[in-house]
């Protein structure tokens, strides 16, 4: 009891410094949107707001109503934070669907979201995006949210993008934010540019904060799933099933601390690369001049083979992000600091690719002229070389050298383990999709154009979407089911239910790799105000009995969240409120000497 009231006495005095919080903090405010007529919700959302384009009410939660298609006459530029909902999750319902309305002149938008504010917090749930009018006809060059402004953090949990021509999500800014859990990225491709059709991209150099993309599904995208193109504070992309790919699904050789397992790879980067892409770099495999892969890094380098090959050119590591405008210093670059994990991933190309490779190059008669590097000369010379296909690699030469020795020479911390060349057994019906992505490569490889036409799955997507989507990618090789380092099945795990319910309680702490914080800190939780899962960080410089534990507003003890030993270091915890009641609640970090309490806002 006298605990209790103890620190129901620090409670009161945090509430008596809550003057100094803005009053919208302190309420849930929801707001129901109706589908029609069509513009409304871009309407009511581009409505909500003041003078200057600033959101009136920033914490307000929208909420869609699932089985509706709502028409889009006008991207939703958004100054502030957002909190977008569907108002029911029940399984077998569609979720509300956005799509681009036609309009008199029968044009449309080419995106859905601009996030211009600096700061703001976005929090968007179970909604299905799509680029695809009502006359069936794709947008042709969209995107599904365009980031404008520095330092937005964005949340998405069961999210569809699909047919995105330029990008799902597209960032221009510096140290954006995302937690992007349980999505799906389908059919993001564009008619007539085979580069066209990204997941998620960037422009470099970007600066990105933390970046996590844990149980997304990626299916029938042409390029560049994720994109890690400046200086990175920590980024992680785990548990994600990848089948089908064009072309890049990464570009990640210069990033400082990337961290990828527990993944399926299935098909991807298929076209693997005629000779001119792979010698001079068109899928950015530089300075490798044997093979294009889906894992590519890049150091520093003066020394290798690879260096003298291309006459003495220093090759560049992630020092070629260091931007003092944006915070991004040469210390922060430091390669001891760097961080290279890629462990327990599962890749395949399935036979009926490597049996079109075959055909294709034992009957193409294409000849190109192709500038090939001389050693230690800064002289290249031009060869014609039959335009065969290579088949894509999992990690190329100059990758693999690059993590054997030249990283550990520099101090880097390098994990590389446990990736293996395995098929995870699709179901016939995703499999022979490859007929698709085969047909769509024969022309682009004959042509150097696209086709005039996507490959989709399924090639008859109608408008609005079928629910539940078509495909199950639940896998038959058992061998994979419980392959992961946390000892789960790789891939996704939504197409593995029980797993994903033994995962969400053994998943809710994870250590930040990077340099050991001079400091005791408790960060502030993100998002927050929450709904119902929120992320706390914090950090301790030295070994030793670290307690964090949240309680509710009278004092009394909610749920403790770490209680034991702790390393130096930083640690991300995840807080669930599903089974509370909306309100105020604080968290409370004690290690060593150091005590914080910081407020936290549940609004459902």
């Amino acid at each position: 009891m006298n605990k209790v009231k103890t620190f129901a006495a620090i409670v009161a005095a945090v509430l008596m410094c809550s003057v100094l919080v803005p009053l919208h903090l302190q309420a849930q405010d929801t707001l129901s949107i109706a589908a029609l007529p069509a513009g409304n919700i871009n309407n009511v959302i581009n409505g909500d707001t003041l003078a200057g384009g600033v959101r009136a009410h920033p914490n307000r939660v929208y909420r869609l109503r699932h089985g509706s298609v709502y028409q889009v006459t006008q991207p939703m530029i958004i100054n502030g934070s957002i909190h977008i909902v569907a108002n029911d999750t029940t399984a077998g319902l569609r979720p509300p669907v956005l799509a681009p309305a036609i309009l008199t002149d029968n044009s449309s938008i080419d995106h859905f979201f601009e996030f211009t504010g600096k700061g703001a917090m976005v929090d968007i749930s179970n909604i299905y995006l799509l680029s695809q009018r009502a006359d069936n006809n794709w947008l042709g060059w969209s995107a599904g949210m365009r980031i404008w402004a520095d330092s937005v953090a964005i949340k998405l949990r069961g999210v569809v993008f699909d047919g995105f021509s330029e990008a799902g999500i597209r960032v221009y800014a510096q140290w954006t934010k995302l937690n992007v859990q349980d999505c799906n990225f389908r059919n993001c491709q564009h008619s007539s540019s085979w580069f066209g059709g990204q997941p998620f991209m960037t422009d470099a150099p970007n600066a990105l904060d933390t970046v996590k993309f844990i149980n997304n599904t990626f299916l029938a995208n042409n390029s560049y799933s994720w994109s890690i193109r400046g200086y990175d504070k920590y980024s992680l992309f785990e548990h994600n099933t990848m089948v089908y790919g064009t072309v890049n699904p990464f570009l990640i050789r210069q990033g400082s601390h990337l961290h990828l397992k527990n993944n399926i790879f299935y098909a991807m980067h298929a076209m693997g690369g005629n000779p001119d892409h792979v010698i001079n770099s068109w899928f950015l495999n530089y300075p490798d001049t044997s093979s294009s892969s889906v894992i590519r890094v890049r150091g520093r380098d003066t020394v290798s083979y690879w260096y003298h090959l291309w006459g003495k050119s220093p090759i560049s590591g992630p020092n070629v992000y260091e931007d003092n405008a944006h915070g991004v210093t040469a210390a922060m670059l430091d390669p001891h600091l760097r961080v290279i994990d890629v462990r327990n991933n599962a890749y395949f190309w399935p036979q009926k690719l490597l049996d079109f490779y075959k055909m294709y190059n034992d009957t193409v008669r294409a000849i190109d002229s192709i500038q090939i590097p001389q050693y230690d000369s800064t002289n290249e010379v031009a060869k014609p070389l039959k335009r065969i296909l290579y088949k894509p690699t999992w990690m190329s030469n100059y990758t693999k050298w690059t993590v054997d020795t030249l990283l550990p020479s520099l101090g880097a911390t390098v994990s590389i383990s446990g990736n293996t060349e395995t098929d995870p057994g699709f179901a016939a019906n995703v499999a022979s999709h490859i007929d698709s992505l085969i047909a769509y490569i024969d022309t682009i490889a004959a042509t150097g154009f696209g086709p005039g036409h996507r490959w989709a799955y399924p090639n008859n997507t109608l408008y609005p979407p079928t629910w539940p989507l078509p495909e199950n990618l639940a896998y038959s090789n058992t061998s994979l089911q419980h392959a992961g380092t946390d000892g789960f099945a790789l891939g996704d795990l939504n197409w593995f239910p029980t797993q994903k319910a033994q995962w969400l309680l053994t998943a809710v702490q994870k250590p930040i790799t990077g340099a050991v914080p001079n400091e005791y800190r408790l960060y502030d939780a993100y998002p927050n105000p929450f709904n119902p899962t929120t992320n706390i960080r914090f950090s301790v410089p030295v070994s030793g009995s670290v307690s964090l534990k949240v309680y509710n507003i009278i004092g009394q003890e909610v749920t403790t969240l770490v209680n034991e030993r702790k390393s130096a270091g930083t640690y991300e915890v995840q807080f669930d409120g599903n089974n509370l009641s909306s309100g105020v609640y604080f968290y409370r970090l004690t290690a060593g000497n150091y005590v914080e309490t910081k407020k936290l806002v549940l609004m459902k």
